[in-house]
């Protein structure tokens, strides 16, 4: 066993990165399994101890994400099968792992030529510290009940599986690209663009199939006998077509899977990465519409999607049926006319489903607003006015409706059957003609095989054209996603912090908001703050206060000047970096308490999950914010569920959790932005005390 060990450690050895190769590891590895266009350079080796923070911080420096894997010893085999590209830490270094599989990782050297590393031999690194402590009471109680060798190796694997089933493993680390990178990409690393052109092929498939089957029967019936071989023929040609459409199904099922999950993952990080002031001007209730129109998308629109191509390529194969048949050349240009006007139906019906769009949306957007101002329409607004604006609203959307639901009946009957009549009707010369009896078979199976076609389109360009119309409202959070804040060089990112006392300096800033005309809202204001410092910054109402702070926060971007976080502007150390550094406290307004536990909220600054160390230091906090009496309270305490629909905070109470929240990112610098306002004054002077206490260095905004 030990030589074992020794044939592993070395074949480790030969693929492994050091440990100050690490960032070249994940450049090598960025560009090997082309996650993204560029790469950052290598900011040395990674701290001692768990290198998560560091990974992280690379990867979004490179423009790509990593995700720390754990897994339990038992599913370890399962998860290790399931990596790639990821880095993978070793006694020997680091592991390069391009893909996996079952038979074991293929990984890239730091000679960057391609090797394999069997999955055993990673699993046994990555478990060696939890198995090799229990394997000598294992092999005393083997050696005690007399087990045979034959079954020693099985039974001991078995033993060591249940003592150390639970334990957690980690040492890995998934790469993969940024949401907002080119979808594209993202499609061909998920392996859609081929899942996309294996469906095609195996629609194609199942549709020539078809046709070859029922000429082959057919033929034999125009003959006047239909030989047992043909019969047969036939036979294996259906069975054959039917089992290549179910195959078409599964690959359809898996497309369309692995598209919406992408588009989902898309479409989050465009609501995370829109532009605050964006969201507000929009509301609440044409947000939520918005999340219902992505549903369509997802849905409606990708099943339409593969079957309109299914149509279009049974379509295309009824073309070339009926100019085989009796109608010829005429018979093609009925069917290309007829698909011309089933467009323009569609076309109208695409209208009419955007006006029925707007009116939804108005409809979403009022009645949330209502519901969110109804104390203050029932206490100012006149009685004989509360639904005057809703029925108003209404009677739109049921005119929409109606003018909606007209076209929709008509895209849905009318191509099918009226193609079907369109087409008989283009037998009739040929008819008249004395054409043979062939020909016009051929004809009625083209004209069938079109109305079939034309039946699917129907059923699918309705759904396909209410996911473009839905498109059209959540297009903006698609397009949000790769509006990626400045990642920061890799040496300032995660290089040593200066030395020098000033902490915070901004220089001739000047700030206008988007699309305002005027003085802007902030002009030429200069700052230096620190270590050590509070600042009072106080001033009228609308004066630009809460907008420097969101300047110094790094939520808006100066318009000219300069803002400098230990003499680095926000570029070069990064947007993530920035926040991390400078915590911001804002308006009651602009802060909320998220569904979920207390700890959650106070420590979402912080890694989630919370560490105990964590927790104590929260409850701590909030104990010195005079939080004491509720957690008190609280029956699970820290775990206490809070928001909307859990424990109801007070004012008050929700004001010291913001203020805890800020101080425990353990920021260089904390802005509370009229953060004790809402505090009785013994409260708030214990709170200030806290606080000075806490913060590094502190800026506060209020009013006179």
């Amino acid at each position: 066993m030990k030589a074992d060990g020794a044939d592993r450690a070395a074949a480790l050895a030969a693929v492994a990165w050091e440990p100050s190769a690490l960032g070249h590891a994940m450049s090598a590895l960025t560009a090997a399994c082309g996650l993204a266009d560029g790469a950052a350079p290598s900011p040395g080796a990674p701290p001692e101890g768990d290198p998560t923070a560091w990974i992280e911080a690379y990867a979004g420096c490179m423009g790509i994400e990593a995700e720390a894997v754990e897994s339990s010893f038992a599913d370890l085999p399962r998860a290790i099968a399931s990596l790639g590209p990821a880095i993978v830490r070793v006694e020997q270094g680091y592991l390069a792992v391009t893909s996996a599989g079952r038979r074991g990782l293929s990984v890239l050297t730091p000679a960057l030529t391609p090797a394999r590393v069997p999955l055993e031999t990673v699993r046994r690194a990555l478990s060696a510290h939890l198995e090799d402590r229990p394997a000598s009471h294992v092999d005393k109680w083997l050696a005690a009940a007399r087990v045979s060798p034959r079954r020693a190796a099985r039974a001991r694997a078995e033993l060591l599986a249940q003592l150390v089933a639970d334990n957690p493993i980690g040492g890995m680390w998934l790469l993969r690209p940024d949401p907002g990178s080119s979808f594209r990409r993202q499609l061909a690393m998920r392996g859609v663009l081929r899942r996309g052109a294996v469906f095609l092929a195996a629609a194609t498939a199942q549709i020539a199939l078809g046709v070859l089957a029922w000429w082959l029967i057919g033929a034999g019936a125009l003959d006047g006998a239909v030989e047992p071989g043909w019969l047969l023929a036939w036979v294996l040609l259906s069975l054959s077509a039917l089992f290549v459409q179910l195959f078409a199904s599964w690959a359809g099922g898996l497309l369309t899977i692995d598209v919406a999950a992408l588009l989902k993952q898309r479409l989050l990080c465009g609501a995370l990465r829109m532009d605050p002031g964006a969201i507000r001007a929009r509301g609440s209730g044409e947000l939520l519409a918005m999340v219902s129109e992505s549903e369509a998308v997802e849905t409606a629109g990708l099943g339409g999607a593969l079957g309109a191509v299914v149509g279009l390529v049974q379509l295309a194969s009824a073309a070339a049926v009926l100019w085989a048949g009796a109608g010829g050349g005429l018979h093609v240009a009925l069917l290309a006319g007829w698909a011309l006007a089933v467009a323009l139906l569609a076309r109208r019906f695409a209208r009419q489903r955007a006006a029925w769009t707007r009116e939804r949306f108005a409809i979403t957007s009022g009645f949330v607003e209502n519901v969110v101002g109804h104390r203050t329409r029932v206490a100012q607004e006149a009685p004989h006015l509360h639904h005057v604006e809703e029925d108003a609203v209404l009677e739109r959307y049921h005119a929409a409706s109606r003018a909606m639901d007209r076209v929709g009946d008509l895209l849905s009957s009318l191509p099918a059957r009226g193609w079907l009549a369109l087409g008989l009707l283009g037998l009739v010369p040929a008819v008249l003609g004395g054409v043979g009896v062939g020909p016009l078979v051929v004809a009625t199976g083209g004209i069938l095989q079109a109305q079939a076609a034309f039946a699917a389109l129907a059923t699918s360009l309705g759904a396909l054209l209410s996911a473009a119309v839905s498109w059209r409202s959540i297009a903006r959070l698609f397009a949000a996603a790769a509006d990626r804040e400045p990642p920061g060089i890799p040496q300032a990112v995660l290089g040593r912090p200066a030395t020098s006392d000033v902490i915070l300096e901004a220089r001739g800033v000047t700030f206008r908001y988007p699309g305002e005309r005027g003085e802007p809202a902030l002009r030429d204001c200069g700052l230096v703050l620190s270590k050590g410092d509070r600042l009072l910054l106080e001033g009228r109402s609308g004066g630009g206060k809460s907008t420097l702070a969101a300047v110094l926060s790094g939520l808006h971007a100066p318009s000219s000047g300069l803002v400098l976080l230990r003499g680095l502007d926000r570029r070069t150390l990064g947007g993530a970096a920035w926040r991390g550094r400078v915590a911001s406290a804002p308006q009651f307004h602009d802060n909320h308490v998220l569904s979920g536990t207390l700890a959650f909220n106070l420590l979402m600054g912080r890694a989630w999950p919370a560490s105990p160390e964590d927790r104590r230091e929260a409850e701590v906090v909030c104990r010195k914010l005079g939080l004491g009496p509720l957690l008190d309270r609280m029956p699970s305490g820290l775990d206490q569920v809070v928001g909307e629909t859990g424990w109801q905070l007070s004012h008050g109470e929700r004001s010291r959790l913001f203020l805890a929240r800020a101080l425990l990112q353990r920021a260089d610098v904390v802005i509370l932005d009229e953060s004790f306002g809402a505090l009785d004054p013994l409260t708030a002077r214990e709170c200030v005390g806290a606080v000075v206490e806490r913060a590094p260095a502190l800026v506060v905004i209020a009013h006179p």
